[in-house]
């Protein structure tokens, strides 16, 4: 009777999970995306050119990469 119980949750593992990883990788590609193609098409649309949404795609894709590899590339 003297030992008190463990709190629901303290057998749960302390650090992220490979899932967790994953789900994050691929919201960053895509928030990426979404917002400087966003803000492509509507530089295009605004300003009645052509070329601005696919500069904001790879853009944010290339940000997107960029944040990745600093978060996940140290390899520790």
């Amino acid at each position: 009777m003297g030992t008190t119980p463990t709190p629901p949750g303290d057998n749960e593992p302390k650090g992220p999970t490979g899932t967790e990883d994953g789900m994050v990788v691929l919201s960053y590609i895509l928030a990426g995306l979404i917002f400087y193609g966003g803000l492509g098409w509507a530089g295009d649309y605004f300003l009645k050119t052509s070329w601005l949404l696919p500069v904001g795609l790879i853009l944010g894709l290339v940000l997107s990469l960029y944040l990745i590899i600093k978060r996940y590339g140290s390899g520790t």
